[in-house]
């Protein structure tokens, strides 16, 4: 009877009728997945699962039985009930840059804000003769994330390879995969929840979030200048924290090692500073709906979404040294990439960072800001260093909703405020076109970057001018 309901010679309701009249009792008919397993078994082709429609959680799923799921989820999945689950995403950003240059990017070049720092530690200055054209694959991610033991024990580990094609950090590719996150996340008290690996510190709003979810090819100079460790968004620590999902007012603390990622002060640090540590705090307020952090109106938002927030970091005995006791050159070379070159050789330094920032989205219109300030306390009293200032704004406008957007960013940053004549300034406009959402787009954006020299810096008062153009694709499965 099984035999000719699957063929299809009977139907459900015959087959059942057949059984009653027996005396046997009614088993439950195939499952879509059951039959065609079975089929493929006896045509002796390789037995595969074939998807339900879509579950309960709307979700291109396989439901196995006994708990175990299979399926597509902005990620393929595995689960166990609720004690496990493992998804592995990838993200790939290709990009073209076409970069000219004026003549003082060759003679004298950058030696004070993008220096080129050799393995040995020597300082001098970043050149560029003739225009650059190239291609790189900016971002390769690759991350495993889910839950283990119960839903509120998360875990998210990520490896990166990316090629190093930003105009002031030259260097080229790197050579091997590296550890980017790796961090557990403790969420059974939504007011307190407790997070502690290697991640992204709470500071700010454009260095928080993932760089997939960005309206320009890349963050903006100045967000990536006033990290609080000065080297890199990221570092190892622990942080408490509130669930921005559940709550309008939120705040963030955590503890850090102060070096970035894959680095602890174990052999950099010199005795004045052995016991010292990075604290950053974080507190915004949603004050109409729920912004979020991704940037652009992709929702095309009906009502206004209007989001605050402000953070301070304090980075205590960071040895700034290119050579000598207590000095790294994973360190030097990070300060130095991220536009922080006047921090080099300073000795230990104290360092306190704050920031203000907003986010507006409306009716496909997106306007956000930051700004920031920067303290610096050397140790070494015959060595000075000013404060850092620095802010952007950046809009975008949906031409066509949630497809084509037109963007505009306008950057800049005082790096030095005892020093004349050392601005920096970016001006960017772009457009985007979105296939689904962030996760696939294409993006193209040109700009005219600024770096003034004084007389004191360049024997004589220049300015470094660069036109760039960039190209990007971003897919993210």
């Amino acid at each position: 009877l099984r035999l000719l309901l699957k063929k299809g010679i009977i139907t459900q309701e015959e087959y059942d009728q057949a059984l009653r009249e027996t005396g046997q009792v009614a088993e439950a008919p195939p499952s879509r997945v059951e039959a065609t397993t079975l089929a493929q078994a006896e045509s002796g082709a390789p037995t595969k699962a074939i998807p339900t429609a879509k579950d309960a959680d709307g979700n291109n799923t396989v439901d196995f039985g006994k708990g175990i799921k299979f399926g597509y989820d902005r990620g393929l999945y595995t689960q166990f009930k609720d004690k496990f689950r493992l998804k592995i995403r990838l993200r790939v950003q290709a990009r073209f840059t076409d970069s000219q240059f004026n003549s003082a990017y060759n003679t004298p070049g950058d030696a004070k804000n993008y220096p080129t720092v050799s393995s040995s530690g020597v300082i001098s200055a970043t050149k560029h003769a003739e225009g650059l054209a190239f291609f790189g694959v900016h971002r390769t991610r690759l991350v495993f994330e889910g839950f283990a033991f119960s839903p509120d024990i998360n875990y998210f580990v990520q490896f990166r390879n990316d090629t190093a094609d930003s105009t002031t950090q030259l260097g080229g590719a790197r050579s091997t995969t590296q550890l980017y996150d790796s961090y557990l996340t403790f969420k059974q008290i939504s007011w307190a929840n407790l997070r502690v690996g290697q991640y992204r510190t709470h500071f700010g709003r454009q260095e928080f979030f993932s760089s997939a979810l960005l309206q320009f090819v890349d963050r903006g100079f100045v967000a990536e200048a006033f990290v609080p460790n000065v080297i890199d968004r990221r570092d190892q620590g622990v942080t408490i924290f509130s669930d921005q999902e559940k709550y309008p007012v939120n705040y963030a603390f955590g503890v850090f090692n102060g070096v970035g990622i894959n680095l602890n002060k174990l052999g950099l640090s010199t005795p004045g500073n052995a016991n010292e540590l990075m604290y950053v705090g974080r507190m915004t307020a949603d004050i109409l709906g729920k912004p979020g952090y991704p940037e652009g109106d992709l929702a095309d938002s009906q009502t206004p979404q209007l989001a605050v927030g402000a953070s301070y970091g304090y980075n205590g005995g960071l040895q700034t040294n290119t050579t000598g006791a207590g000095s790294n050159n994973q360190v030097s070379t990070a300060i130095a990439s991220l536009g922080n070159g006047r921090l080099l050789n300073q000795g230990v330094v104290d360092i306190g960072t704050g920031g203000l920032d907003f986010i507006l989205k409306y009716r496909g219109f997106s306007l956000q800001a930051e700004g920031f300030v920067r303290n610096v306390d050397t140790h070494d009293h015959s060595k000075r260093i000013g404060n850092a200032t620095g802010y952007y704004v950046q809009g975008g406008y949906f031409v066509l909703p949630g497809k084509l957007e037109v963007v505009g960013r306008w950057s800049a940053m005082d790096p030095d405020t005892r020093a004349a004549q050392d601005l920096m300034t970016s001006g960017l406009g772009g457009l985007n076109w979105y296939f689904n959402g962030h996760e696939h787009k294409v993006q193209f954006d040109y700009g005219v970057l600024t770096t003034q020299l004084s007389a004191a810096d360049a024997g004589g008062a220049i300015s470094l001018i660069e036109n760039r153009f960039r190209l990007q694709y971003t897919i993210v499965f």
